[in-house]
């Protein structure tokens, strides 16, 4: 969705007519229900429904459900649609799981990015640190929205670290998105306003004839589309002009790439690192029921200046591993950081 999977989640509800009390609903009727409600979704929705050949997608998932007698038997059709219609971006949720497809990325080298993957699988936080007292450092983590009331602390907390380098003599930010792998995107705008100016940011891209939808700021408002999506009580010193550099890798994904990109055609900014994970899509979503939801890749990212990134953001300048999140001196994209920040 956008929150890992999770940009932009758009709820819709589909409704059913009930059925009559002497009919009784088999879990075979279910199933086939469900199927038809997926491959229904991904025909009017799905970015990729002009790709492919319908009959033949029908036809394939279909048959793969056919012996199906439960929703979880009926689970791999769903990941066949999703694998071939090219989204590995989508998935369903059923229970407290998440089943989608993966398109057999190569894992990360353990060698190469050791200290990535030792900070991943210890845990991390949103991060300020101050550097050789002139540059701010902002490890932005990835964050999960599920209450009333969490988009406003999240951005806040972000707001409030961003502020620490709003002091006389601050030469440039360092924004890490190396452990964002996604969320909601909207608070991370919204806490980071300050550095943006006014206007477009972005944009999510539909195939034609449907036209893109920006995402930007406006009036202390991030919006997209029509629609206002976090409301910014105070932006702060105006940091639009300060040096900025943003950091990716391959665990920049989804809500976290859809934030890099919004830094992409913003002035004295520059990308260091590796190539993100490759989510560069939006999902919307329907609640078949209370336990199961269907999310699939309905757009993909644009920045403000209107190119697309149908599979990753590439880094300005790409360093492979030398990550040290332990001892932020002896890492090889901070130190590069730094060199680009006093030289620029």
């Amino acid at each position: 969705m956008k929150n890992s999977t999770a940009l932009l989640i758009i709820l819709c509800f589909l409704a059913f007519k009930p059925a009559q009390a002497q009919i009784v609903i088999s879990k075979t009727d279910s199933v086939h229900r469900l199927v038809d409600t997926v491959l229904q979704f991904a025909k009017d929705r799905s970015f990729y429904r002009g790709q492919v050949n319908w009959i033949s997608v029908t036809d394939s998932v279909q048959k793969k459900a056919s012996n199906a007698t439960s929703i979880k038997e009926a689970i791999p059709a769903i990941q066949l649609l999703f694998r071939l219609l090219g989204d590995h971006h989508g998935f369903i949720t059923y229970g407290n799981t998440s089943y989608g497809w993966h398109h057999g990325d190569a894992p990360l080298d353990r060698n190469l990015h050791q200290g990535l993957l030792k900070k991943y699988r210890e845990g991390y936080h949103l991060t300020p640190k101050v550097i050789e007292k002139k540059y701010g450092y902002l490890l932005l983590p990835n964050n999960n929205p599920t209450h009333p009331g969490d988009l406003e602390k999240i951005g806040q907390q972000i707001r409030d670290s961003l502020a620490l380098f709003n002091g006389h003599g601050f030469k440039g930010v360092i924004i890490d998105l190396r452990l964002n792998p996604g969320g909601s995107m909207w608070p991370m705008i919204g806490g980071l306003a300050a550095l943006f100016g006014p206007g477009k940011l972005g944009a999510f891209a539909f195939p034609e004839p449907q036209p893109d939808e920006a995402w930007g700021i406006e009036n202390n408002k991030v919006y997209d589309g029509a629609d206002t999506t976090y409301s910014v009580k105070s932006r702060g010193k105006d940091l639009s002009s300060m040096k900025v550099v943003v950091l990716i890798g391959p665990y920049t994904r989804s809500s976290g790439e859809a934030l890099a990109i919004s830094f992409k055609g913003r002035p004295n900014t520059w990308f260091i690192g590796e190539n993100s994970g490759g989510y560069t899509t939006a999902n919307e979503s329907i609640q078949f029921t209370n336990q199961i939801g269907i999310f699939i890749a309905t757009s993909v990212e644009a920045d403000r200046n209107g190119r697309i990134y149908p599979d990753y953001i590439k880094p300005d300048a790409e360093i492979i591993g030398g990550d040290n999140f332990d001892d932020l001196t002896k890492d090889k994209k901070i130190i590069a950081a730094l060199e680009w920040l006093k030289h620029q």
